[in-house]
């Protein structure tokens, strides 16, 4: 489609936009319609500028653009510009990809990545419910390449695409480790296994990668199988956890602590005015058992939450390394009437205690060495530790 209209108007539709879906969402459309309908010249005016390079392009360019690349353009550019990187702009699809992800429902292959210098991908993260770790992939390895055609400059964006394109359900990856090439083909799409369990000696082991809705009552499983054989301890591993999920990471903490309520709460939402929006409260019943958290500087938002209001409550140590402190934000989604959305910091959190961890992480009880990865928590020494505090 050919663009056919101004673009300071453009520019002003998509602010217009935004601002009807925050009233709609709100619930006050009867008290700021006229506000925003009286704000409009005003709103249209600071795009001027952009109204007068409109004009040159339609004179002067070579070539035509399309009114739909250029509304998701600008929209990108309004959210980019509050220079917030947990406040994004999100397609249709790819909206409807965090809706899913929310919920443990994976589309992809079940990797992180960062772009290595030479174009190439290095896996960050591989999740361990995920087809690619079923496959072999490894923390580490290196894609270089998929169904047979090497990544390069030019068609970066159209091979990394493959990992989440819909009409695919499996990739062939090229990748490397240490000097070998290999190639595997990996099937697209999961349910995300968030908890995993088992014994070490008389402690109960418990790693929770990712908080989504149904990891409460997972954990709540394993709390039952652990207590009805005797255990001594348990050991949370949140190392690898980086969820932004509050409400479910609210839901696992539940279980391990004794009714809280709206006058001292288990955590607050606050805004940029220190007003609380919103109390999480828990209810009677906890584990009555020594409890150790592992955390890490890649345990983030609502891991560290977790971890951090388990201690408060005194249901917990902490031990290994200082937590991320990046965001202790919440986030809200926004729609938009075409199905796009935008994602946008509302509020942060506090946990029990009311002292914010937002950009100073948490401290550990007990400070450790960095951990050597290993897949057996008996060669794990950070694991070790907290199991010879505990049982002490």
């Amino acid at each position: 489609m050919n663009r056919k209209i101004p673009l300071g108007i453009t520019i002003g539709l998509v602010v217009f936009a935004l601002a009807i879906s925050s009233v709609l969402t709100a619930g006050v459309i009867t008290r700021q319609y006229d506000s925003l309908l009286g704000g409009m010249p005003e709103k249209l005016e600071r795009f001027g500028i952009v109204d007068e390079l409109d004009g040159i392009i339609n004179a002067n360019y070579y070539g035509r653009s399309d009114v739909e690349d250029l509304e998701r353009a600008l929209a990108q550019g309004y959210v980019q510009s509050l220079t917030d990187e947990n406040s994004v702009y999100m397609t249709a699809s790819e909206y409807k990809t965090y809706l899913s992800e929310r919920e443990g429902k994976i589309s992809g292959i079940g990797i992180a990545y960062k772009k290595t210098a030479d174009g190439y991908l290095e896996l960050t993260a591989v999740r361990k419910s995920s087809p690619a770790y079923a496959e072999g992939l490894r923390k580490g390895d290196v894609i270089i390449g998929f169904d047979g055609i090497i990544i390069d400059a030019e068609n970066y964006s159209e091979m990394t695409a493959r990992l989440v394109d819909d009409k695919l359900t499996s990739v062939n990856i090229i990748y490397r480790r240490g000097g070998t090439e290999n190639s595997v083909s990996v099937s697209k799409g999961y349910e995300a296994v968030s908890v995993s369990t088992s014994f070490y000696e008389n402690v109960g082991y418990i790693e929770i990668s990712d908080f989504y809705p149904s990891t409460a009552s997972q954990v709540e499983q394993a709390i039952n199988k652990f207590t009805s054989s005797q255990i001594a301890a348990i050991v949370i591993d949140l190392r690898e956890n980086s969820s932004y999920n509050y409400d479910a990471a609210m839901e696992v903490l539940d279980i391990f602590v004794p009714m809280s309520d709206s006058k001292r709460p288990a955590a607050t939402v606050v805004d940029a005015d220190g007003k609380t929006v919103k109390t999480y409260t828990t209810t009677a019943g906890e584990v009555n058992l020594p409890v150790g958290v592992l955390v890490s500087d890649s345990t983030k938002q609502a891991a560290e939450l977790f971890a951090c209001s388990l201690r408060d409550f005194g249901k917990a140590v902490i031990f290994a390394e200082k937590t991320s402190g990046g965001s202790a934000v919440v986030t809200e989604a926004f729609v938009l009437s075409e199905g796009s959305a935008v994602l946008l910091t509302t509020g942060k959190v506090l946990p029990y205690s009311g002292v914010s961890f937002d950009g100073t992480g948490i401290a550990p009880d007990y400070l450790l060495e960095k951990a050597t990865p290993s897949k057996e928590i008996s060669e794990d020494g950070q694991f070790l530790f907290a199991v010879s505090v505990l049982t002490e």
